[in-house]
């Protein structure tokens, strides 16, 4: 029915639609008995009050009101560190681009000529290691056998930078090498010979176009560290060239990233005389395209600029609240054979516990105790003395590593390669955080496997043998017609029946030791003549030696047990943890 509103029956206004009302239900303040309305507010401020703008306005106050205390809310919960994650930002660092090799440009005779001498030096060099090899083989002497390997890591340093990289990608991939070669080929990882100091003058200086003395007030000829592919000076920065950190503050001291004098040279042709020479003694683990690529990031230092800045995005609420230092980069002076970065005041774990108690005898008795010079002594005390005063903070060091790993693992896909104790620091400036160093290697898994990783990684944990194994001949490259799969299955059983019961425990109680188990599989996958994944195999080797990194700060850190926990808390990792709920209740 028809009714008049209120005011415009008190206006005298025509009759409209207008729902009736319930009077017991609706408060009639503008009814004669209660004429509140017309005492204190003005007929035009009524007549204005139901007017269609009157209605839009309320709604858009009633809009910012909901929107205020939406944002409100926001703010409570988020915090006031991540605005300061956001104000902290870097620039936006591209991905650099494949650099030609400058031997491109040489003339055809130029590069025929120098190939034929790479070449024959290769073949000279390796020709009394191969022969020690197949005499080794043949009389399965273990003394010839352990000269032969020392002999093989003196021969792969002595082939040069492009060597020493393919001798390190081989020590990654136990699932194909022998232990005592992967032991041995480890070494190649430790210091390097270094160059002489006019050459870093002359890199510099070619690099940036200015003499070394404008853009550095001081400069330490004598190297303090020397890799494979570069050797790093201690350095002080003039005013107009100083980096800040987060917090603002000027850096001015940095460490200096120098590569050594011939590696463009000896990856120009070394990479096809080494995929073709050693193609012949044994399948090479891993493709070329592989190797070049990767070859062609760690010798351009503008990947590793990028590989830091890619940390420090994934990072950015563990850097605020303290966990995690990534050094800052230069990137007005960066340079693919130069790197500037800040210079981190402290100690790597692996000098911490190189100073071990000076005092301990070798258990195996005194004619294995190394004698030391005095001033080795002295220096082997002080670390010491340094390791005590570290001691009550190694269980937050683990802590901090495992979770670090747990997150490039599992939620980036975005992993540091090298993770061991001599890339990790720490320093009396930030005695809470870990300082992760030298990010010229990193190793991702491709889409497409992801999920069955991440499969894998729950079987393993919660000691799912049939999981396990599914998931490894799935990551086998080799042709699994020739595969005993029933066989291999039951040797992957038996194996995990050594560390795993059930989820997160070892059969003598202890938290699962997981190094060693993926040790021991890699052993069974070794000797079943299969080949896993590049990109799996190098995040399983990453993950035995990231934990035992962890195991080295804390023997007691359990790392399976975190490894679930981690899952089921990460709503980022793949859904099928999930049910990990059901297993930790039973568990």
């Amino acid at each position: 029915p028809l009714t008049t509103h209120p005011d415009a029956a008190e206006a005298g206004g025509a009759a409209h639609p207008w729902p009736p009302r319930n009077e017991k239900l609706i408060l009639r303040l503008r009814s004669a008995s209660n004429p509140l309305h017309r005492k204190f507010i003005p007929e035009k401020l009524r007549r204005w009050s139901t007017s269609v703008h009157a209605r839009v306005l309320a709604s858009l106050f009633g809009a910012g009101v909901t929107v205020s205390g939406a944002y409100a809310a926001y703010r409570t919960e988020r915090g006031p560190e991540e605005d300061l994650i956001e104000a902290d930002d870097a620039p936006e660092f591209a991905p650099p681009g494949e650099i030609a090799h400058p031997y491109n440009e040489r003339s055809v005779f130029w590069q025929v000529a120098f190939k034929m001498h790479r070449a024959a030096y290769f073949c000279i060099l390796f020709a009394p290691c191969v022969m020690a090899g197949l005499l080794a083989k043949i009389t399965e002497d273990p003394a010839l056998r352990a000269a032969w390997i020392r002999l093989l890591v003196k021969t792969i340093e002595m082939g040069g930078s492009s060597c020493m990289k393919f001798g390190q990608w081989i020590s990654m991939r136990p699932d194909v090498i022998a232990g005592d070669i992967i032991q041995a080929l480890a070494k190649l990882r430790q210091d390097a010979p270094s160059h002489p100091f006019e050459h870093t003058r002359r890199q510099i200086e070619m690099s940036f176009g200015k003499k070394i003395e404008d853009i550095f007030e001081d400069f330490s000829e004598e190297p303090v560290a020397s890799g494979t592919i570069a050797q790093v000076h201690r350095a002080r920065l003039r005013p107009e060239y100083a980096l800040k950190n987060k917090d603002g503050k000027v850096i001015r001291y940095v460490a200096v990233k120098v590569q050594h004098p011939g590696v463009l040279a000896e990856t120009f042709v070394d990479i096809d005389i080494l995929f073709n020479g050693f193609g012949f003694l044994f399948a090479v683990p891993f493709s070329k395209q592989e190797f070049v690529e990767g070859m062609q990031r760690q010798i351009n230092f503008e990947w590793e600029a990028y590989n830091l800045w890619k940390f420090k995005r994934n990072f950015r609420k563990e850097i605020v609240e303290g966990e995690i230092i990534f050094p800052e980069v230069s990137r007005e002076l960066l340079a693919p054979q130069v790197l500037v970065e800040a210079w981190v005041n402290g100690h790597t774990i692996s000098e911490l516990f190189d100073g071990r108690n000076p005092n301990t005898k070798n258990e195996k008795g005194p004619q294995y105790t190394m004698k030391k010079s005095e001033e080795e002594l002295q220096d082997q005390r002080g670390k010491f003395q340094k390791l005590k005063k570290y001691k009550e903070k190694m269980g937050e060091w683990a802590g901090t590593i495992f979770r670090t790993n747990a997150k490039m693992f599992l939620k980036d896909n975005f992993v540091h390669g090298d993770l061991h104790a001599g890339n990790v620091m720490v320093s009396p400036d930030h005695p809470e955080s870990v300082v992760v160093i030298d990010a010229g290697c990193t190793c991702e898994l491709k889409e497409e496997v992801r999920p069955k990783f991440e499969t894998f990684v729950n079987a393993m944990c919660t000691g799912n043998t049939e999981e396990v194994a599914d998931a490894l001949i799935d990551f086998n490259k080799k042709d699994t017609k020739k595969l005993n799969v029933s066989k291999f299955k039951e040797s992957i059983k038996n194996t995990m029946k050594k560390f795993v019961t059930g989820p997160g425990r070892s059969p003598d109680g202890e938290p699962v030791r997981i190094g060693a188990m993926l040790t021991a599989m890699l052993k069974e996958i070794q000797k079943h003549g299969m080949m896993l994944r590049s990109d799996v195999a190098m995040s399983l080797v990453t993950l035995g030696l990231s934990e035992g990194l962890i195991k080295q700060l804390d023997p007691e850190f359990d790392c399976v047990t975190g490894t679930l926990g981690y899952m089921m808390a990460d709503e980022s990792v793949n859904k099928d943890f999930r049910k990990l709920s059901t297993v930790l209740g039973q568990w």
